[in-house]
């Protein structure tokens, strides 16, 4: 028995016994003949059934069309681990509510002849499970949906069974609603064991738990029924830059881990958009305008803010600003480098083009070391992304501290052991230097490029202009104070000591016209005679 991944996850369930509940559902009658019978569930969470009072009334409704490719693909994956990212509204727990059905479906069936599947579904909190994720599953399948078994209660675990058939035969559902918050210990769930494991807004869950369910899929049923490995696949709004979900699928991509991004919902391709409207978008972003940080998270669905924290470059887009693909690096320019030191010193990569855009092409920030470390880790990648290359190179004007010393500056050390120059930035005033980024990111360039791009691999940049690198807040008033020190910041500021060299004559040379300069000097001092160090002159 197989299950075709190239067929649509319509056609693959309308051949089952489902059908028809999903085909002519109604969501808002399956919520509530539960919800507002149930009178424990009233008195713990009244606000959800107040608040299903003031939606709209949906009537019948196909919950087996498609709200779009990302979603169906979603669906259909079949990846170790899989998660689909959207804003709010585009069908993503309906989309994981259909998962597990094809997921069943998949199964090879036990010597019965019956294909079981056991789903652990899994939330930070038992009150997000019965306010949020039980409410969604019963709008797919009801609680006393004709051939399934309901047991538990708010708030503790429960149980759905679903038994439903499909060409080949019988198959048993069994989802299993779990909770683990971050106090808990991972060895809570040593008793579990389940086939794969769903995670309802999984860029809320901490990575403990993961980490913890990894040796508990895939076993039940055994391995050698289902002969393969369990899975996990999860849902939710773009995470927050800090958030393990965001370096797993966003910045270092984990083998077998697979992100379904679903576009913007203000956008042409939104997906779901024939059940929420365009309206729903619309009027999210009107209603808040005065935070661009949730509209690009919860509407657009990127990574980002979880709060307004006031970004220094507030002018960042990642959409924008972020490169696709590898920059290249132009041999004929010179290659800027700024450098920010300290205890965790950096270095950023950069090139200004003649059309006065800034390239980002690399970044060197250290976790601890000084400036031996850092020369060795820069010289290493230098030898490799820029070789043949020239040098521009600034620094922190605060590592000029202890010029008059035997032990020499920082900046001194770091130009002895790079073996050139390292000159001071004009000015470490921050206003100053945050407006050379700033400048750049507003700039526009002729067909419409970006004054600013940034290598993929710059991701202590990317995280920083997201997130990290913001200004604090004055205790008991609105007005900011200084930056926040983080690691981040540290590689954004070494960022803007490069970038107050644009402009500068010596960031846009071409490198044939310094090798001219330095053949003409060495002409020059040729027929300047012999130095004569009585007259201290040339003869």
């Amino acid at each position: 028995m197989t299950i075709d991944a190239g067929s649509s996850p319509q056609a693959l369930l309308e051949q089952t016994s489902l059908a028809d509940v999903l085909g002519s559902a109604n969501p808002y009658k399956n919520q509530m003949s539960h919800l507002e019978a149930d009178d424990e569930f009233r008195k713990q969470f009244p606000d959800v059934v107040d608040d299903l009072h003031k939606q709209d009334k949906t009537g019948t409704v196909n919950l087996m069309r498609s709200a779009g490719p990302i979603s169906d693909r979603y669906i259909l994956s079949h990846n170790p681990a899989d998660l689909i990212i959207g804003p709010g509204g585009s069908g993503k727990t309906i989309a994981s509510g259909k998962k597990a059905l094809v997921e069943a479906q998949r199964i090879f069936p036990g010597a019965d002849g019956v294909r079981r599947y056991v789903l652990g579904t899994w939330r930070q909190k038992y009150v997000n499970i019965w306010k949020a994720t039980i409410p969604s599953w019963w709008k797919l399948f009801p609680k006393d949906m004709p051939g399934s078994k309901w047991t538990g209660a708010s708030p503790r675990e429960a149980e759905h069974t679903l038994s439903f058939e499909d060409e080949f035969g019988r198959v048993m559902l069994t989802n299993r609603f779990r909770a683990f918050g971050e106090t808990m210990d991972p060895d809570d769930i040593l008793g579990n064991e389940f086939t794969d494991c769903y995670f309802n807004e999984w860029p809320t869950l901490p990575e403990e738990l993961c980490s913890a369910l990894v040796d508990r899929v895939g076993r039940e049923p055994p391995r050698e029924i289902i002969k393969r490995a369990g899975r996990f696949y999860g849902d939710g709004n773009a995470p927050d830059v800090l958030h393990f979900i965001y370096r797993d699928f966003y910045e270092n991509k984990k083998p077998g881990h697979v992100l379904h991004a679903q576009p913007s919902g203000l956008a042409d391709n939104a997906e779901n958009i024939e059940a929420m409207g365009r309206g729903y978008y619309e009027n999210s972003a009107m209603m808040n305008s005065h935070r661009p940080w949730w509209i690009k998270r919860m509407i657009h669905a990127r990574p980002g803010f979880t709060r307004a924290n006031n970004p220094v470059w507030p002018e960042w887009d990642e959409d924008r600003n972020m490169a696709k693909y590898t920059i290249p690096v132009i041999k004929e320019l010179p290659v800027i480098t700024g450098t920010d030191g300290g205890l965790t010193p950096t270095t950023v990569y950069m090139q200004e083009k003649s059309n006065g855009q800034l390239r980002i092409l690399a970044e060197c920030p250290l976790d601890r070391g000084g400036m031996s470390e850092l020369a060795t880790a820069m010289l290493q990648l230098e030898a490799t992304r820029f070789e043949g290359c020239e040098f521009l190179s600034l620094c922190d004007p605060a590592m000029c501290a202890g010029e008059d010393l035997e032990a020499g500056s920082d900046r001194q050390n770091l130009a002895k052991f790079l073996g050139r120059r390292v000159h001071p930035a004009p000015t470490n005033n921050p206003t100053t230097r945050h407006e050379a980024m700033k400048s750049k990111l507003r700039h526009t360039c002729e067909a419409g490029e970006p004054g600013l791009v940034v290598d993929p691999s710059c991701k202590t940049i990317r995280r920083g202009a997201a997130q990290t690198y913001h200004f604090k807040h004055i205790a008991g008033t609105d007005d900011l104070g200084s930056v926040a020190k983080t690691k981040d910041g540290h590689t954004c500021e070494a960022a803007e000591y490069g970038a107050l060299a644009c402009g500068s004559s010596e960031a846009k040379r071409r490198v044939g016209a310094a090798a001219a300069q330095r053949a003409q000097r060495k002409e020059e001092a040729r027929n300047a005679g012999r130095y004569n160090p009585m007259k201290r002159k040339r003869g």
